[in-house]
């Protein structure tokens, strides 16, 4: 089944990921900037046909979607299995990181969450094939082309993957609003799977019950809770501080 990728960012990266096999790139006629030449430049490398369509094409196809006059028809991104997801940790030779979103059923946050993953060096990202945002172009779209370049696996039955990630060594750790250990306590330099819940009802309970421990991240204020994709990024952030992998 094919998608109709929108955008600069999702469409380039998908073309320099190399994991779609592109139909056809449409661009609008009255674009004609640096970056669409370096766009087509990359698409003609690769053999990509490419049709050049008035603004009306763009609008009756995508409505009010920000699509800066570019777009293709691609193949679906291809999925991969948590064995996939392990074994690009083990030839990085680094501990591995995956996330593991439980209900996270928004576009925009899963997309931002795919973009901080990317960012943060996670290895891979576990989605339940119910509870969860289509990996649709709206979500490449809110990831700038994140989601075309990290591994991703769609499970079944979100517990049973856990555990199996859990045989082969790993730590499952929940995020709570206020049970649990501090994040900033917690010793977070072990081969890890984050679990994240959606922002209506959290983590389901039989996953939180699989989980090996629970954190909370420190705050200022007492509220419900904070957004899915910040809670993430604060919790990446503090993984990468205590293994010190930042290179920038």
């Amino acid at each position: 089944m094919s998608d109709l990728l929108y955008g600069i960012h999702p469409v380039y990266e998908a073309l320099v990921a190399g994991r779609r096999k592109f139909k056809t790139l449409y661009i609008s006629k009255n674009r004609k900037t640096k970056v669409i030449e370096t766009l087509l430049e990359k698409a003609r490398s690769q053999g990509v046909p490419i049709q050049y369509k008035e603004p009306d094409y763009f609008r009756s196809h995508l409505g009010s979607s920000v699509h800066q006059g570019v777009a293709a028809e691609v193949w679906g991104l291809p999925l991969v299995d948590e064995g996939t997801i392990l074994k690009k940790a083990e030839t990085e030779s680094e501990l591995p990181l995956i996330l593991a979103l439980d209900g996270i059923v928004d576009p925009q946050n899963l997309g931002s969450i795919i973009r901080t993953a990317l960012a943060m060096g996670v290895h891979g990202i576990i989605l339940p094939k119910a509870r969860s945002a289509p990996l649709s172009p709206a979500v490449s779209k809110a990831s700038a082309g994140a989601m075309e370049h990290i591994l991703i696996a769609r499970v079944s039955n979100l517990v049973a993957a856990l555990k199996g990630l859990k045989k082969a060594g790993l730590w499952v750790m929940g995020t709570a609003v206020r049970s649990g250990k501090r994040l900033d306590e917690a010793d977070l330099n072990t081969g890890l799977v984050i679990v994240i819940g959606g922002e209506d009802q959290g983590i389901r309970p039989l996953v939180q019950k699989t989980c090996d421990y629970l954190v909370c991240i420190p705050q200022m204020k007492a509220i419900d809770s904070l957004n899915a994709s910040v809670a993430a990024a604060i919790v990446l952030y503090e993984i990468g501080r205590q293994r010190k992998t930042y290179q920038v």
